[in-house]
């Protein structure tokens, strides 16, 4: 916890949960507009995480727009101007507009301090839960009770009698013991025993990746996996003399039939690599390393020499998406909308361009009051500003899960130039509704 000043029971005009890429960008531009802005996230940072590095075009525009292109220069990232896919011993060399490739922890950890520094209040290392909206001794989902006894919803009630129930969402804090033993969290009251603590925001935006954990009490946001989903692999290690065929400048995609990973390198010379992979492979070889072994291998490629040393961790089953993305004083942005898998930086633009389209909505809400039409009108604006591009990942991860095909398009791709072109301009451009916010 950044800060040592009691945040139980207090309001914000904004409680944003999870502090990666769409959560730190929400929270800079909530800040900036003037907002009361708790930015909450459940990993101590700086951390590391499981996730591609890319920026691409997009995503730069988009923090040059901001005034953030400065900063993101800091971090002394590599740039990125190729794609290299290799299958089954062919390969296939795009031209992409350039982008830029850095470590999610430094990118992360930068965006946060922006965040701060701009008067943004922010919590590490806490769970945080949102509450169903308390109506008398009841919820406003009716299969909320099934989870939340009634007399934790008679205390509930009592805690909103502070507040005016219709101003506010309920965010329920659960502190890490070794946190509070340190004295990084200074409770109040009652709650100092039970390491736990409320607060309460005008607009709650959930941003906490797959799943959406901190909305497990809302049975309307359920999001299981899709059947099959694959699991994400990621590590960051370092670079040794003689992997030359892992070229600066290129993000490289090693395609097999068991998955699929790409490398790039990074900053301090380091490589940072993300993988996706099906999960019966991983259950055959009890090992992520072999099943990335396996990958390189179809892939005709070697394994870097340095990985079988690093720290691999895993995702949640990636394929996913929420039935809704919105309800009363709510709304959910970046992987807590449904996981779509990038290639070359598409999911942190997603993130960004979704951060940039939700602030309008926020400040709207904030001075004029909460409406209905502001729930339906969230996911017309978040389609209106990923839905294009992410169409476009869709089809091209389909194409990733049926090896057969990819050949072809291969092929494809060398005999019209010029509409491969056109695609990757696509994916790269910024819609007009965001050049206009």
């Amino acid at each position: 916890m950044r800060g040592g000043e009691s945040i139980d029971q207090q309001s914000f005009d904004v409680i944003v949960i999870g502090a990666g890429v769409a959560g730190a960008m929400s929270a800079i531009l909530c800040s900036r507009a003037g907002l009361k802005t708790l930015l909450l996230d459940r990993q101590r940072f700086p951390r590391d995480k499981v996730c591609g590095c890319c920026l691409n075009s997009r995503a730069i525009q988009l923090l040059r727009m901001t005034g953030l292109g400065e900063g993101l220069n800091g971090l002394n990232p590599s740039i990125i101007s190729s794609l290299a896919i290799r299958h089954a011993g062919r390969h296939l060399n795009l031209p992409i507009p350039a982008g830029v490739a850095v470590s999610r922890r430094a990118l992360d950890e930068w965006l946060v301090n922006e965040a701060q520094s701009v008067g943004c209040r922010f919590v590490d290392h806490v769970a945080a839960t949102v509450d169903p909206v308390p109506e008398s001794d009841s919820f406003e989902s009716p299969s909320a009770t099934d989870s939340v006894s009634k007399a934790r919803a008679r205390s509930l009630h009592r805690d909103c009698a502070l507040h005016d129930v219709s101003e506010f969402r309920v965010v329920e804090l659960q502190f890490n013991s070794s946190q509070q033993k340190n004295g990084a969290v200074d409770l109040q009251g009652s709650h100092q025993s039970a390491m736990t603590a409320r607060v309460f925001g005008r607009v709650i935006l959930v941003c906490d990746g797959l799943g959406h954990p901190s909305l497990h009490r809302l049975a309307e946001f359920h999001a299981p996996p899709v059947s099959g989903s694959r699991i994400g692999l990621g590590a960051v290690f370092d670079r040794t003399t003689g992997e030359d065929w892992i070229r600066p400048n290129e993000i490289l995609m090693a395609v097999g039939d068991c998955g699929y990973a790409g490398i790039v390198e990074i900053e301090n010379h380091q490589l940072n690599l993300a993988a996706a992979v099906n999960p019966h492979e991983l259950n055959q070889t009890k090992s992520p390393l072999l099943t990335l072994q396996r990958v390189f291998k179809s892939a005709g490629l070697s394994m870097p020499n340095r990985l079988s040393e690093a720290s691999i961790r895993g995702t949640l089953p990636l394929t996913r998406s929420a039935k809704r993305i919105a309800s009363h004083r709510l709304m959910l942005l970046g992987d807590a909308t449904g996981y779509v898998e990038p290639f070359t930086g598409e999911g942190m633009a997603w993130a960004l361009s979704a951060a940039c389209a939700v602030v309008p909505l926020v400040i709207r809400a904030i001075r004029h009051g909460w409406t209905s039409h502001l729930t339906n009108e969230w996911p017309v604006q978040f389609r209106e500003a990923v839905g294009r591009e992410q169409y476009v990942c869709r089809i091209l991860s389909a194409t990733l899960r049926r090896p057969w095909l990819l050949s072809p398009m291969m092929t494809a791709c060398r005999l019209f130039p010029a509409v491969t072109r056109r695609l990757v301009r696509q994916i790269n451009r910024i819609p007009a509704a965001l050049e206009s916010t």
